[in-house]
């Protein structure tokens, strides 16, 4: 059979506030609420069905998915279920109702972007079930491919995939060394000469072998890198002159993002190529169903340690190996080492102390964790998947269980590779890896009451921003501290949506259930964290002390939270309450009241404060937003002057720089 078509690698690294559970808002995707929000506006979404020109004038919604090979990362699809559950259900519609159904299409990935050779055993393991997991859930068949992040590969991991059923992997032409025809002597290959147009099979230690499907090499590049996506229809052409004078295959491997995000309007290419290549050339375009009918025979011996995006083995992801996006002139990537090193300790450190104290609670640790993936993937019910592992099951045990497995999993997200892959690791990527880091500190602290946060951070005093010349705790509080959270401060912030809001408040914040009853003078709240069954409870004095200013007092404990400690999403909500009313909603009218009103009084810090939430609130921002936007910032800036809150939302709005006065 002769295939021509796309290997769509779809994934995006997890961009919740990890203690809250919910998406932070990124100013860089103006005017979106954050880059996930942008992506599937101009790619995940579009790519669900393409309006292309049809017979006779009609226009045909082309369905690309169905079509392809793809894989899709965990992190990204627990995104898209909150946020955008209809490209998922798009997505699992298209991909089941095509020949072969899911497991011809859709190819399987660990639950975390980690580079898996650089992961100790258990953890590659774990990720790797737990990705099974989380497939054979969404899906309802058991994969047959596995996609690895970065493609990186080695003997070990490939024996991992085939130990639990994985029968093939996609990889590139530059990660094999040598290939084998049955009966044969081995013969050196290379990006340029490996034929890519065939299926190989990789022999292993144990016994057990792996199929290998390699893209093709010079399109995958030039459809990533280039400008060939443009035109669909020469794309189509040559993709099938190369099928027609090959053993078979032509497989363009490259991110699912470029078709529309990197490459506007990539996806409208992608369809022209896809729709032509099925009916003009008459050629396979999944590579499910050309695996269907092909058996390896020929061997193939990859690198010793690869992937597709480094050309020093997976150095990239520990090393100043000069393979880098993003870097500048000056610049040095002799941060990736201690970052490595840093994280490294922390695995070794917090892992023994959550595998101690599980050994108290549970039968077996290492199946505990490994059947963890269930839970996540909400195949069973928390509480049952305590009861089957622990050793004698209570409300206070399954809370304990659940809490220690959950600082695992935060552990494992802060190896998530986009932390290495950027030049500088003072931006959002490595960021986002710290956090998780802390989560899992802030975990292990509670339950075994030990610190280990000053030691890793003491790690940490080689990890230097370029960008922002920093590094160390510096470093480390600019990633973690504005968005850390307690129990105490996300009860507080219910306390003051509430006072502001009545039964219009939330009942769910993220990963907590809220609770909040009248008491006298005080509000009582208990909040409950979802992914543990951790409650607590707690009682405050609300008081609104200006038009947006709110004091929320503990009654019992002492401490004192204002809007500064709520976070922006409940700014904005107690900011749309004071303008708009207690049930309201409209992030456009509270903007536009925002700014008539500050056009008839001066601003105050506050205002600004509440401005720039509602700013970030919505999830685009629209035009009728951002013209309210820049009208509440000229008056803002009248009274104010220039600076605070708002420079980054002045930059963006066009007033930054400007001086207005009152007339």
């Amino acid at each position: 059979m002769k295939a021509a078509g796309f290997h769509l690698h779809f994934y995006q690294p997890p961009r919740e506030n990890p203690w809250l559970g919910l998406a932070t808002h990124e100013w860089s995707a103006w005017p979106y609420h954050d880059w996930n929000e942008r992506i599937t506006a101009e790619c995940y979404r579009a790519m669900v069905a393409v309006a292309l020109p049809g017979d006779n004038g009609e226009v045909e919604l082309y369905e690309p998915l169905g079509r392809s090979s793809v894989d899709v990362g965990p992190t990204l699809h627990h995104w898209l279920d909150r946020y955008a559950p209809d490209v998922g259900r798009a997505l699992a519609d298209q991909v089941t109702r095509a020949p072969g159904g899911a497991s011809a299409l859709v190819l399987a990935a660990p639950l975390v972007h980690a580079i898996l050779p650089l992961a100790t055993p258990e953890d590659q393991e774990r990720l790797v079930a737990w990705g099974i997991e989380d497939y054979t859930h969404r899906y309802g068949v058991a994969p047959r491919g596995m996609w690895l992040p970065e493609t990186g590969v080695d003997l070990a991991t490939l024996e991992v995939l085939a130990a639990q059923g994985i029968e093939y992997t996609v990889l590139m032409a530059n990660q094999a060394r040598r290939v084998r025809a049955p009966g044969g002597e081995w013969e050196p290959v290379d990006e340029a000469t490996l034929d890519t147009s065939r299926d190989y099979v990789v022999t292993l230690a144990s016994g057990r072998a792996m199929t290998v499907v390699f893209g093709q090499h010079d399109l995958s590049q030039r459809v990533a890198f280039g400008g060939l996506i443009a035109d669909g229809v020469h794309l189509a052409d040559v993709m099938a002159e190369a099928a027609r004078s090959s053993d078979g295959l032509v497989l363009v491997v490259a991110d699912g993002e470029t078709y529309g995000h990197h490459h506007h309007f990539g996806d409208l290419g992608m369809c022209w190529a896809l729709r032509r290549l099925e009916r003009q050339h008459d050629v396979a375009t999944s590579l499910g169903t050309w695996l269907a009918d092909e058996s390896p025979t020929w061997e193939v011996e990859l690198a010793a340690v690869s992937a597709w995006s480094c050309a020093h083995g997976v150095e990239r992801w520990r090393s100043d190996c000069g393979c880098v996006t993003g870097e500048r002139p000056g610049w040095s990537l002799s941060w990736r080492a201690p970052l490595r090193d840093a994280l490294d300790w922390l695995r070794a450190t917090l892992g023994a102390r959550i595998d101690d104290a599980l050994a108290e609670l549970v039968n077996s640790p290492a199946q505990t964790l490994r059947d963890y993936g269930r839970v996540i993937a909400q195949t069973i019910d928390p509480a049952d998947f305590v009861a089957q592992h622990a050793v004698a099951p209570d409300e206070v045990v399954t809370t304990a269980v659940l809490e220690l497995c959950e600082a695992y999993r935060h552990l494992l997200y802060s190896f998530t590779s986009c932390a290495w892959f950027f030049a500088d690791p003072g931006e959002i990527e490595t960021s986002i890896v710290l956090r998780y880091a802390a989560l899992a500190i802030d975990g292990v602290r509670r339950l075994v009451g030990e610190d280990v946060e000053p030691a890793f951070v003491e790690r940490l005093a080689a990890v230097r921003s370029n960008h922002r010349g920093i590094a160390g705790a510096p470093l480390w509080h600019r990633a973690v501290e504005a968005m850390r959270l307690d129990d105490e401060r996300v009860a507080a912030a219910a306390a003051a949506e509430y006072a502001a809001r009545g039964d219009a408040a939330r009942r769910e914040r993220g990963n907590y259930a809220l609770e909040v009853e009248p008491a006298e003078d005080l509000l009582r709240v208990t909040t409950t964290q979802r992914a543990c069954a951790r409650r607590r409870t707690f009682e405050f004095r609300v008081n609104q002390t200006g038009p947006f200013a709110w004091r929320v007092a503990n009654a019992r404990e002492g401490g004192e939270f204002t809007e500064a400690d709520f976070g922006d999403d409940v700014v904005a909500r107690l900011a749309m309450a004071t303008l708009l009313g207690a049930r309201e909603g409209d992030v456009d009218a509270a903007l536009n009241e925002l700014a008539a009103q500050l056009l008839a009084r001066p601003a105050t810090i506050e205002d600004e404060r509440a401005l720039v939430s509602l700013a970030g609130a919505t999830r685009i921002v629209s035009p009728i937003g951002e013209s309210a936007i820049r009208r509440a910032l000229l008056a803002i800036r009248a009274t104010r002057g220039p600076g605070g809150w708002s420079e980054t939302l002045a930059e963006l709005v066009g007033v930054l720089g400007l001086e207005p006065t009152r007339s």
